[in-house]
């Protein structure tokens, strides 16, 4: 229910970022006729932003209020309310880019699951497609305990975010949002799958994807000690 909750403001919380076109374009110059995946759309910020570039978008997201949200945005993409594990009962070498980013991809409910859903990724893209993720740095959250996340403020929401570890292969993610014009404060608790740097590569590269390079953020840097994020590219 927490996504139903905040769908109203969703975009307040995580408003378009012009650096996650800038990062895919850079890595592989979106073409006229792409054809394109966007793997937890949400509110279709970034499905508008590829649309600019290629009329071939689609979006998916497991929250129907979201993807309600997405398509009265732009009734020209398409939109389905569908698990990110169903994606190869639609699609079929079908795809010259498919993106995952907002640290969707630990939301599956173990390493098997990220395994599997690597392997359908790859029998939807075409040859030479590519594959771009943005998650949660957990190497970060291990290894030099970053238990708090950066806090989201601004005029209309303030955003609390913190971990608690309870495995290496479970991490609970705690939030607290403030919605200021109402003073009205919804708390969430969900368990995500920390999956980490070395077992991401091992994954990939054993399925058969090659090209892979990890990144700090979206400007592409290789190391910054700053960022909490794991932003990675590979190709089929």
């Amino acid at each position: 229910m927490f996504y139903e909750s905040i769908c109203q403001v969703y975009d307040y919380i995580f408003p378009t970022n012009i650096n996650q076109l800038s990062f895919i374009n850079n890595s592989s110059p979106i073409l006229e006729f792409d054809s394109i995946l966007e793997i937890g759309s949400a509110t279709g910020n970034l499905t508008e932003l590829l649309f600019s570039k290629t009329k071939k978008v689609s979006g998916i997201d497991l929250n129907s209020d979201l993807i309600s949200l997405a398509a009265k945005k732009n009734t020209q993409i398409s939109y389905k309310n569908i698990n990110m594990l169903d994606i190869d009962n639609y699609w079929v070498n079908n795809f010259d880019k498919i993106i995952c980013f907002g640290n969707t991809l630990v939301h599956l409910n173990n390493f098997d699951e990220i395994n599997i859903f690597f392997k359908k990724v790859f029998n939807c893209l075409k040859k030479d497609g590519y594959f771009f993720v943005q998650i949660i740095d957990y190497d970060k959250i291990f290894t030099k305990n970053t238990l708090k996340l950066p806090l989201i403020d601004n005029d209309k929401v303030k955003f609390i975010r913190t971990y608690e570890i309870v495995s290496e292969s479970k991490i609970i993610f705690n939030s607290k949002l403030i919605i200021k014009e109402s003073n009205q404060i919804i708390k969430n608790s969900i368990c995500l799958t920390p999956i980490r740097k070395q077992l991401i590569n091992s994954f990939l590269a054993d399925i058969g994807f090659k090209d892979i390079e990890f990144f700090e953020n979206f400007n592409g840097d290789s190391t910054d000690e700053n960022s909490i994020q794991l932003v990675f590219k590979c190709k089929k």
